[in-house]
């Protein structure tokens, strides 16, 4: 296993001022689990230049992870009457544990990089591919997966805390491109401008989404986590199936599990 990274959030005024000022933006992606560390997803080292395509030979290198949705819950619901409906607010793991049932969902989950991008790619079943969002009745299929700045789980998985933050990797079937997102607890939510560097291939088919996320792996910006060799980090996902009218807080999530890098 390989290092776990510290963060860089603590010594990075920046985004401490970017945090103070978010708010939850309407239809937005939020990742919310709790429990036990999981699946190792590991992501293989590969000397070459990696297409954003899923017949790249780079694939080959690559491992499977199978992460399961072990939860539904609806976030607007479970929280009303509590005070923190369209608020911020930190959400305990505990808490996060008691809301919703309990479900049998999984996504596989593949990982490569060059030592510059890293590539994801997710797979999962999906009766339908929901690629229109139109309020209030069309909502599209979305997936997101949540870091720690600080690289561990030492934070409330329901979006973190204001002083543990976590970074978000967000994609929706009808947006043209992933959003970074930053988020320091429930209502937080604020996708930066980080975004133009990221990139993505989707396809349904046979009843599937397969998806790829191509990121840098170190940037120069505050809001995105720097991904380093040989380090471990700990990951957590959320899936919306927009058919089933899943959005905002109205979502599948997981626990938290690793991304191990070559």
């Amino acid at each position: 296993m390989g290092t776990r990274r510290l963060s860089r959030f603590t010594a990075r005024p920046a985004l401490l001022g970017l945090l103070a000022g978010i708010v939850l933006a309407n239809g937005g992606p939020a990742a919310v689990a709790g429990g036990m560390m999981g699946t190792t997803i590991t992501a293989a080292y590969v000397d070459a230049t990696i297409a954003l395509d899923p017949a790249d030979p780079a694939w080959d290198a690559a491992s499977t992870a199978t992460v399961d949705l072990t939860r539904f819950i609806d976030f607007v619901e479970e929280t009303a009457g509590t005070g923190l409906e369209g608020s911020a607010g930190v959400v305990t793991d505990m808490e996060c544990m008691m809301m919703g049932q309990m479900i049998s969902r999984s996504i596989s989950v593949e990982a490569v990089h060059n030592g510059t991008d890293i590539f994801f790619r997710f797979e999962w079943a999906d009766a339908s591919a929901d690629t229109v969002v139109e309020e209030p009745n069309l909502f599209g299929d979305a997936l997101a997966m949540e870091i720690p700045y600080s690289g561990t789980g030492d934070t409330a998985l329901a979006m973190g805390t204001p002083t543990e933050p976590v970074n978000i990797m967000f994609w929706r079937a009808d947006l043209a491109a992933p959003q970074n997102i930053v988020a320091g607890s429930v209502g937080t939510l604020q996708p930066s401008p980080d975004a133009q560097n990221m990139a993505r291939y989707q396809s349904w088919a046979n009843g599937a989404w397969t998806v790829i996320v191509r990121r840098p792996m170190t940037t120069v910006t505050d809001n995105q986590i720097n991904l380093l060799r040989g380090s471990d980090y700990d990951v957590a996902f959320a899936a919306w199936d927009g058919s089933d009218k899943n959005r905002d807080g109205r979502k599948a999530i997981s626990d938290w599990h690793t991304l191990s890098i070559e």
